[in-house]
């Protein structure tokens, strides 16, 4: 799919459902036109995880697995998600024309303050079909939102870890019915109407009722401080081309985050988890969360026709293993990521005398590669190579910044895997996924801290998906959700 094809779907998120459906169908005919030799839209899950590759699916599967079947009941699994998937840090912000939507945030930084957390849930709240808008708080100074439905708003603070439910236990209330009696948040706990992760990260009850009190509706907006309502020119999907490999592990590299400054990490430690029933297990094993790093790598071989395809030449043509000049040759990489590039490395052989360059925005402007190119925060990567004698090969290395708490994993027993890719005659996608089985000594503990865990051996799942699309099974042995340590997706051609 081309950099133009990718970018068309992006911004669709942002029209209304009526366009879409007249836009898509024609999107898909030249998706499928044959441009590229690697595969597009490559996407893995599991039946024990949401699929977050839109805000539809992602809200889809998250009340799937549920059960909810009352209101009040999805949004609080929407809630709970998005829990998962997101800690205390700062405002994630990037470059222009760069901006950081909803997807973008789960998917690349999985971090933010009050008002780009609530943008977050304000747009999976929105994608369930309820109205919301932003309450703004002085007395502590705080940004919120409320969503209706059934005929009345709810507070919801993914922020702060809090709801609460009536005293009849009949709806989540509202910060009007708070701020008309603030026993519904100083008894919450005591009478059982709390969340189950009431406040995880210490703040106090009475500043929310102190908030609540200082509250001023805002209304609707697109977007709060440097987080955009939707997103623009970004989508997560992935695509790959012939000769590449993107390898995205739970653990954290040094230095391997993408913006400057500090490095991102949960302000609060590990409070919102080592507690917590419902996200413990699953966090337990990385400890505080942080950044996560994949490692791409392309090194495409010039005798294979499908590594070949993904390559935009110009008076250069491949033979004998080779890319042979005739005059002034250029050959052009295409390399976008739906994950912010922290670093790259690019090596090529040439004979007769090449240069390389490369890009941060897709081929319009160019800059030399005399030392390691400057691609942090940058998506829409490739590099070219101009010469005229002949190009030998070219290897890339680049680390990238995601965000774990969005990526499928595995739970203790059996769980069921699907890869699905649009890929092009002579290519073969692969996925790879590996862990370590968990044991712990109580598994009805009631912390979730790391300790008292006994880990296996790592292993590794490796499967080719036949036409593109593979379903298959996997076991995962111990006692307590396995430590994921990475999912891998590689094309290669087929010999």
């Amino acid at each position: 799919m081309t950099r133009h094809l990718r970018h068309a779907y992006a911004r669709l998120a942002g029209y209304p459902d009526n366009m879409r459906r007249h836009l898509l169908p024609l999107i898909a005919i030249f998706a499928t036109l044959p441009s590229w030799g690697g595969v597009a839209n490559f996407k893995v899950t599991t039946d024990q995880s949401v699929d977050a590759s839109s805000l539809e699916t992602l809200v889809q599967g998250v009340v799937a697995r549920s059960g909810a079947k009352t209101n009040d009941a999805k949004a609080v699994a929407i809630y709970e998600w998005l829990h998962q998937a997101i800690f205390h840090w700062a405002y994630a912000t990037e470059p222009e024309p760069q901006t950081v939507g909803p997807l973008k945030l789960l998917h690349v930084y999985g971090w933010g303050l009050c008002g780009g957390q609530h943008t977050v849930l304000k747009a999976l709240f929105e994608t369930a079909g309820w109205e919301c808008r932003y309450v703004g708080w002085s007395d502590p100074g705080h940004t919120t939102i409320e969503v209706k439905y059934d005929g009345r708003w709810h507070y919801f603070d993914v922020f702060l870890k809090c709801y609460f439910w009536s005293k009849d236990r009949s709806h989540v209330v509202s910060q009007e019915e708070i701020a008309a009696d603030p026993s519904l948040v100083l008894d919450a706990v005591k009478d059982g109407r709390a969340a189950r992760e009431h406040l995880c990260c210490g703040d106090p009850a009475a500043g929310v009722v102190s908030g609540v009190k200082s509250r001023k509706v805002v209304g609707d907006s697109k977007g709060w401080a440097s987080v955009t309502w939707r997103d623009e020119s970004y989508a997560p999907s992935l695509a790959l081309p012939c000769g590449a490999s993107l390898r995205l592990e739970w653990a954290a590299a040094e230095n391997g985050f993408a913006v400057s400054g500090k490095a991102p990490q949960h302000s609060c430690g590990t409070k919102d988890f080592r507690e917590n029933p419902v996200l413990g297990p699953l966090l337990e094993h990385y400890g505080p969360r942080n950044w996560s790093n994949g490692r791409l790598t392309y090194a495409p071989d010039f005798s294979q026709p499908a590594d070949v395809a993904d390559i935009e030449l110009t008076n250069a043509k491949a033979a004998a293993g080779k890319l042979i000049a005739s005059g002034n040759a250029t050959a052009i990489f295409r390399l976008p990521m739906p994950y912010a590039y922290v670093s790259a490395n690019v090596q090529a052989s040439f004979a007769g005398g090449g240069k390389l360059s490369f890009s941060t925005d897709g081929g319009r402007t160019w800059k030399p590669c005399d030392a390691a190119p400057i691609v942090r925060q940058k998506y829409d990567v490739c590099f070219k190579a101009e010469f005229t004698g002949a190009m030998e090969k070219i290897r890339v290395e680049a680390l990238v910044e995601h965000n774990r708490g969005v990526l499928p994993y595995l739970v203790a027993g059996k769980n069921r895997v699907a890869a699905s890719c649009d890929v092009k005659p002579g290519a073969i996608a692969s996925i790879s996924l590996g862990w370590q089985d968990a044991t712990v000594a109580n598994p009805k503990r009631k912390q979730w801290n790391g300790t008292g865990i006994t880990y296996g051996t790592a292993q590794t799942a490796t499967r080719d998906l036949d036409g593109g699309a593979l379903n298959f099974d996997l076991e995962a042995g111990g006692n307590t959700a396995p430590k994921m340590l990475f999912i891998e997706r590689a094309v290669r051609a087929r010999r």
